[in-house]
């Protein structure tokens, strides 16, 4: 099994606090998108953009910013976490013409528009695929997996930033790791990454078996990530 680094870290978001009676959301606190991932939109492809509102009112629209060569062409409410917490996905469509650079996203809410994050169409993005689950056992603190990873800049270095979410019954967890580069050539190589198990073994109890969501992608040291994969891990003593 791959004996890299194990750290990880995992990346919370707080909740929109309450607001008094007869208070406006405009006269307190623009609601906010507090976390999204991935932050790129890469050109001539689909992306599924995951974001999270403190609501959980579902979205109604997304605008981006300047708007030629893009379109949001699917939403989809996601999962509650953390109180009125919620994830959803945006799917957005780029053109192969689009002008790369920096665009700003805003959701409409029924409270109102959040306020704009930007987001970026990069020249460039590394592309992932082959995403294999190598070792998933319940009875311990994590699993091991393993994708193909191409990048033309060839700026993918040794250690990368592998970026996760990994959801079970309950509330998922979202962090990032650092992975392991088995190069096959320039700009082309292996990914290893130790992902935390969401349901580790807790001292005499019995290990929680059963099928979990998991979500990775990775950055370049340059900051652009890649396209998301999906698979389905299944724990087993």
């Amino acid at each position: 099994m791959y004996s890299g680094t194990r750290a990880f870290i995992v990346i919370a978001f707080t909740s929109l606090a309450c607001l008094g009676p007869g208070v406006h959301l405009s006269e307190a606190q623009q609601l906010r998108i507090e976390g999204f991932f991935p932050r790129q939109l890469p050109l001539g492809q689909a992306t599924v953009i995951n974001v999270a509102v403190p609501s959980r009112d579902a979205i109604q629209g997304a605008e981006i910013s300047p708007s030629p060569g893009v379109k949001v062409s699917g939403i989809k409410l996601g999962q509650n976490i953390q109180g009125a917490l919620t994830w959803s996905e945006l799917t957005i469509d780029v053109a192969n013409d689009a002008a790369p650079g920096d665009r700003t996203l805003v959701l409409l809410m029924p409270m109102g528009r959040t306020a704009p994050v930007t987001i970026m169409i990069p020249s460039h993005v590394p592309r992932i695929s082959e995403l294999r689950i190598l070792s998933a056992q319940s009875n311990q603190p994590t699993l091991e997996a393993q994708f193909a990873a191409v990048d033309r800049s060839a700026d993918l270095g040794d250690s990368p930033y592998v970026w996760f979410m990994i959801g079970c019954d309950g509330e998922p967890i979202v962090g990032v790791i650092n992975g392991k580069v088995s190069a096959r050539d320039k700009g082309n190589g292996v990914v290893h990454a130790i992902v935390p198990n969401p349901r580790p073994p807790t001292g005499g109890g019995t290990p929680a078996t059963g099928k979990c969501d998991l979500q990775v992608r990775v950055s370049d040291s340059g900051g652009i990530d890649s396209n998301t994969l999906k698979t389905i891990v299944d724990f087993k003593n």
